[in-house]
């Protein structure tokens, strides 16, 4: 999760037009959802598999310290479970860092990859999936949730720096909110 994230960085801030070798000790926020920690599930009861790089590489609180880190960012770092809604909690707290001035330019998205059957298995045994596979969310038939790998990463700025940067804006969020 944190190669993705680190690859989508470099991609969202190319495709913002933004040199990432400029950011270097900038107040640049990463904010990253993310919830599962499968990778961690590969090394179970087999501790010849443990590296030096283990601990640091299997924890979801490190995906956005690891971008931060290899970039050079000063800005807030961090990586956030609100389980459904993680990604969406991301952007928000993204756009509440550029609002209070924590930040002059933000990262925000989620990453969540699914690499053992465990989690799928528990949740399934929980009844949170969906006994029919289909996601059906704010309908009344609804019953579960259909999980799914992605990832996503968007540049954030203050709606007046990205026009008197002449930067493309692909949307303007004009509001959001937390919940779990």
């Amino acid at each position: 999760q944190q190669r993705l994230i680190l690859e989508l960085a470099a991609e969202a801030l190319d495709d913002a037009g933004i040199q990432i070798e400029g950011l270097r000790g900038s107040a640049t926020g990463v904010f990253v959802g993310a919830m599962w920690s499968d990778y961690a599930r590969l090394t179970a009861g087999d501790a010849s598999s443990i590296t030096p790089h283990t601990a640091t590489g299997q924890d979801t609180s490190l995906i956005t310290g690891r971008v931060s880190y290899v970039y050079g960012l000063q800005g807030p770092s961090l990586t956030v479970n609100t389980a459904c809604s993680s990604s969406l909690v991301a952007v928000h707290l993204a756009c509440q860092s550029l609002r209070g001035g924590e930040s002059t330019l933000a990262l925000a998205g989620g990453v969540s990859l699914v690499l053992s059957p465990e989690s799928t298995v528990a949740m399934s045994k929980f009844g949170a999936m969906s006994p029919d596979g289909r996601s059906k969310a704010f309908d009344a038939r609804a019953n579960g949730y259909v999980r799914g790998e992605g990832a996503g990463l968007v540049v954030l700025k203050p709606l007046s720096r990205a026009l008197a940067d002449g930067d493309r804006v692909y949307c303007v969020i004009l509001g959001s909110a937390t919940n779990n």
